[in-house]
């Protein structure tokens, strides 16, 4: 599960919305590998693992949506989160960019997201 985001806005937002929107995009057209691209290594091993395949056969029978909106943008240091008006991800920066570390996140009562891919 992951935790809730909070905090300032920085000069990553346009990077961060990028790569999320890659990220959808990718999922809505059938990208797999530029889907998994996306992710982070401990996630893309994460799907791996609980599926018994590779990232590419996987990801596209996730629940993880493909459309919407941004709703909400924010960024803290090395940690961002972009809310869809139906699910949220959230990212942290690596040495060679930002990456996915939670995808297809619910929001629940009192309690960290609820998300489809994390790891």
């Amino acid at each position: 599960m992951i935790a809730v985001l909070t905090g300032c806005s920085s000069a990553h937002d346009d990077d961060v919305e990028r790569v999320a929107g890659a990220f959808r995009a990718a999922l809505a057209s059938g990208d797999a590998a530029t889907a998994c691209d996306r992710l982070s290594d401990s996630v893309r091993d994460e799907l791996q693992q609980s599926s018994g395949s590779t990232c590419e056969a996987a990801i596209m029978d996730t629940g993880v949506s493909r459309d919407g909106r941004v709703e909400q943008l924010s960024v803290s240091g090395t940690a961002a989160q972009v809310r869809y008006d139906d699910d949220t991800i959230f990212l942290a920066e690596f040495p060679d960019g930002w990456k996915i570390i939670g995808a297809g996140c619910q929001s629940q009562a009192d309690k960290p997201y609820d998300c489809e891919l994390e790891g």
